[in-house]
């Protein structure tokens, strides 16, 4: 009796506690169905201005659990659908049911982005200029490394493996990227050259590409002095999906005999080919996985530009409730390839040459070299929303590589004492809060080091190069003033520490306004701060077996300010069409940028800072498509102003014009055809300092690439035949490196 009594009295007290913290919340729930009454699975439900939200299961059914009481708006939206909104009073402890049925709407809805504020909105909405590429984009091209995808945006021009957005970097010789380069949100430029990984992506497995165009350092901190490059991948999708392609092709043989009779392969096919298989599905009902693999080979259109590469991605995704999401990107990559670094002059383009600077004791350097490099990543992140206002995230990094150069007489990798050992490490945790409708806050810290081994390195403490450590702190602060104009604040400190004795710190503040002035239209003014500490490579390599370059351990930080106005909007035309277009003018101005030059006293190069430049422009472009047909017009265009301040003259290595174009219609049923185009003024001043020992090294003229391709998707199973530089026009993308010529390559693909 008296056990009946303690176990009444104890469910009385917990029921007593219990109640009111129950009664403190409300819930929704309800079903989405489209216009025939068909339930839609996968929609997003979410109470707008929040972080709450959910996805609808397979019936269509919902249910939000833990609310606060009083008004709010649900919002309803899923691709291919108008969004609904619908206003609603929760009463505590009652629960609410909700229902949508959403009709069918064949304009996209506005892209989303996560890259120019660390959290997702709508692209229309962003104070700055943002491009994206979808997997469509990624597949009709065959993409198989970064360099050919960032070809096809507007104001961004590739120099080899050097990204230049809207003429920020010019050529710096393969050091230094003034592009941060980030995978799902986290850095992987290389640790020694502070390069970007172009081949070091999981292409099986990429949702999109966003390219911030303009400084980013107010959110993201240096190496985004001239804008970000952000790769997300796919989540772990509801049913188990799998991907393989394959792909084979060949350069065409060489048109000029003078160029042939240096080499005997340019008088044949050279081949390349590859294969990609891919596999996501969930392990459980909180766990995923997807797994990536590839491997290719290419002969090289150059003599000395063979290549073998095998690459590996795995992801681990956990999600034991709403609140909580975990997941673990780990990649891996093994490459041999043959560097081409410069030709032998205009009439022997295809062989590398040496330079005519040779050092007191020993031969002039040569224009190419082999290696053998390993590629390593690890980025681990925990998200916890812990409620409807406020989430965190931590996010770890670890990014490494190995190069190793081969012994030109066993063939053989020599040690990693005698290449470089490098990695990039860190963390970062960064919030997300709304403390009312129309406010949200993003802060963060970040901590980041280098710890890095080279033979081409001299320090004070000889070969072994440590630390550079980055502390950050930032901010961003985003308010509706108005139901049509929102602000934007931000701020980042930066903390370098270059060597025991020396450190450098910098402020990084950026402001944007964005005006709606049509329902899907907005104007944007925006001003920012960029900056860039020098990468390992400019600071301390001493060598002379391939480029001689000697060490600047004075170097001091590339600086950026930049203005920029515009506008984007997306319109209905003919029912059946939408018009995307976007158009913006930048003034950009920057102080102590990197460049090479030659010192005599010592024959050699050295990185200084002697520039003072600005770069004045304007950029437009404009998506045409029919979603039901899948058809494609898209238009872009960028002029440049850009000067050396501190010469009185045109900045080296910048085009005034570019114009890109591309096009996809499906002629009839599966079958569709495409053309890419992207035509570029020739540079309108070159750095002689080069041109002086390398023959021909200034010889740049205007690029007119046009590339062809046509289809068959048949749903399950998709072929392509693509002509690249179908006109084999011959030209350099780089001083001393003549670019890729006509190259055919047939795809297949299939995926369950």
């Amino acid at each position: 009796m008296k056990r009946s009594a303690s176990r009444f009295l104890l469910v009385a007290v917990l029921t007593a506690v219990a109640v009111p913290a129950t009664a403190q919340v409300a819930r929704v729930y309800g079903t989405v169905t489209d216009s025939r009454g068909e339930p839609l699975p996968g929609v997003n439900v979410v109470l707008k201005g929040t972080l709450t939200g959910t996805a609808t299961a397979e019936d269509g059914s919902y249910e939000i659990p833990r609310v606060e009481p009083g008004p709010w708006i649900i919002v309803a939206s899923a691709v291919g659908f108008r969004s609904e909104e619908r206003p609603v009073t929760l009463v505590a402890g009652s629960g609410m049911r909700v229902d949508f049925a959403l009709e069918e709407d064949i304009v996209v809805q506005g892209e989303v982005v996560v890259t120019a504020s660390r959290r997702a909105q709508a692209a229309v909405d962003v104070p700055a200029s943002v491009a994206v590429l979808s997997p469509r984009d990624l597949d009709r091209r065959n993409v198989i490394s970064l360099d050919d995808a960032l070809r096809a945006i507007p104001g961004v021009h590739l120099q080899e493996n050097q990204v230049n957005v809207r003429g920020s970097s010019g050529f710096a010789y393969n050091t230094g990227s003034r592009v941060l380069m980030l995978l799902d949100g986290m850095p992987i430029l290389t640790p020694d050259t502070d390069g970007v990984a172009f081949d070091a992506l999981p292409f099986g497995r990429i949702e999109r590409i966003e390219v911030l165009k303009g400084p980013g350092s107010a959110l993201y901190g240096s190496g985004a002095l001239g804008g970000v490059v952000n790769v997300i991948t796919k989540p772990i999708p509801e049913e188990p999906e799998t991907e393989v392609r394959t792909y084979a092709g060949a350069w065409d043989p060489v048109r000029y005999e003078v160029w042939r009779a240096g080499w005997d392969g340019a008088d044949r096919y050279r081949v390349f080919s590859g294969v990609s298989i891919a596999h996501a599905r969930r392990l459980s009902r909180v766990a995923g996985a997807w797994v990536n693999l590839s491997a290719r080979q290419d002969e090289g259109y150059l003599n000395y530009s063979r290549s073998r590469m095998v690459t590996g991605y795995g992801k681990l995704a956990w999600n034991p409730s709403m609140a909580v999401r975990a997941s673990l990107l780990v990649g891996l990559l093994v490459r041999e390839k043959d560097n081409f670094l410069f030709w032998n002059g205009a009439r022997d383009p295809l062989n590398p040459g040496s330079l005519a600077i040779a050092p007191p004791d020993g031969a002039a350097p040569t224009g190419s070299n082999d290696v053998f490099g390993n590629q390593v990543s690890v980025l681990p992140t925990v998200t916890h929303v812990t409620s409807g206002r406020f989430a965190y995230t931590v996010k770890g990094r670890l990014f490494g590589t190995v190069i190793r150069p081969i012994n030109d007489l066993t063939g053989k990798p020599e040690p990693a004492s005698k290449g470089t050992l490098g990695f990039r490490y860190g963390g970062e945790v960064q919030a997300n809060w709304s403390p009312a409708r129309g406010s949200e806050a993003t802060f963060g810290a970040a901590r980041d080091a280098l710890a890095t081994r080279s033979t081409f390195y001299v320090t004070e403490n000889g070969d072994d190069t440590g630390g550079q450590p980055e502390t950050a702190v930032f901010g961003q602060w985003e308010q509706d003033v108005s139901s049509t104009v929102r602000t934007t604040a931000g701020l980042r400190y930066d903390r370098y520490d270059v060597d025991e004795a020396n450190a450098v710190e910098r402020m990084s503040p950026k402001l944007g306004v964005t005006w709606r002035v049509l329902p899907q239209g907005t104007l944007r003014l925006a001003y920012g701060h960029g900056f860039r500490v020098p990468s390992l490579a400019e600071r301390f390599t001493d060598n002379r077996d391939f480029f001689p370059i000697v060490r600047n351990p004075t170097l001091r930080p590339e600086r950026s300010v930049s203005y920029e106005t515009g506008f984007r909007t997306t319109r209905v035309v003919a029912g059946a069409w939408s018009v995307e277009v976007d158009a913006a003018a930048f003034w950009n101005e920057y102080w102590d940028l990197i460049e090479p030059r030659l010192e005599t006293r010592v024959r050699a190069f050295q990185f200084v800072n002697l520039t003072r430049a600005r770069i004045r422009g304007f950029e437009a472009s404009a998506d045409v498509r029919r979603e039901d047909r899948g058809d494609l017009l898209r238009l872009g265009y960028t002029w440049l102003d850009a000067d050396d301040l501190s010469l009185g003259e045109a900045l080296a290595f910048r085009s005034r014009h570019q114009f890109t174009a591309s096009l996809d219609v499906r002629v009839t049923g599966p079958w569709e055809v495409g053309a890419d185009a992207r035509l570029m003024s020739a540079a309108e001043r070159v750095d002689t300092d080069f041109a002086r020992f390398v023959p021909d090294a200034d010889l740049l003229v205007p690029i007119r690439v046009v590339d062809f391709r046509a289809g068959w998707n048949g749903g399950t199973w998709r072929a392509a035949v693509l002509v690249q530089n179908a006109f084999d026009y011959y030209y350099a993308e780089r001083p001393a490196y003549l670019a890729a010529t006509r190259r055919f390559t047939v795809q297949v693909a299939a995926r369950f």
